[in-house]
């Protein structure tokens, strides 16, 4: 079973993420103060909480940031290391796509990689 922390302040957003994504029982969601480096998964933070989360780099895939449009210094966001991003106005929706995308990513790095091997005889 996939594992998410959602480390929100916004109590009612951080609810309506995990309530939709428990709908289709495939993951547990942690509504959690500050997230958990050792607990495998998707981290879900706000820029509020970014700062008090050290990002290292091979945590960088992981995280997914919810930015304030028109507060959020994307640029600064780029350079702690986070890759995605979804804006507190769009639709709830678009954070469970980007989670589920996370969680393919995640899936696909964990994989051993398939060698080949072209011998000739």
């Amino acid at each position: 079973m996939k594992t998410v922390q959602v480390a929100v302040q916004d109590p009612g957003y951080a609810d309506s993420i995990r309530n939709l994504l428990l709908q289709d029982g495939s993951r547990r969601v942690h509504l959690v103060e500050k997230p958990n480096p050792d607990l495998e998964g998707v981290i879900i933070v706000d820029s509020a909480g970014l700062d008090g989360f050290p990002l290292p780099p091979d945590e960088q895939e992981r995280v997914i940031l919810i930015v304030q449009e028109d507060r959020d210094d994307l640029s600064r966001i780029w350079d702690a290391g986070v890759r995605h991003v979804v804006f507190r106005n769009d639709p709830l929706q678009t954070a469970r796509i980007v989670v589920v995308g996370v969680e393919l990513a995640l899936e696909r790095m964990r994989r051993p990689s398939c060698v080949i091997s072209l011998s000739r005889r």
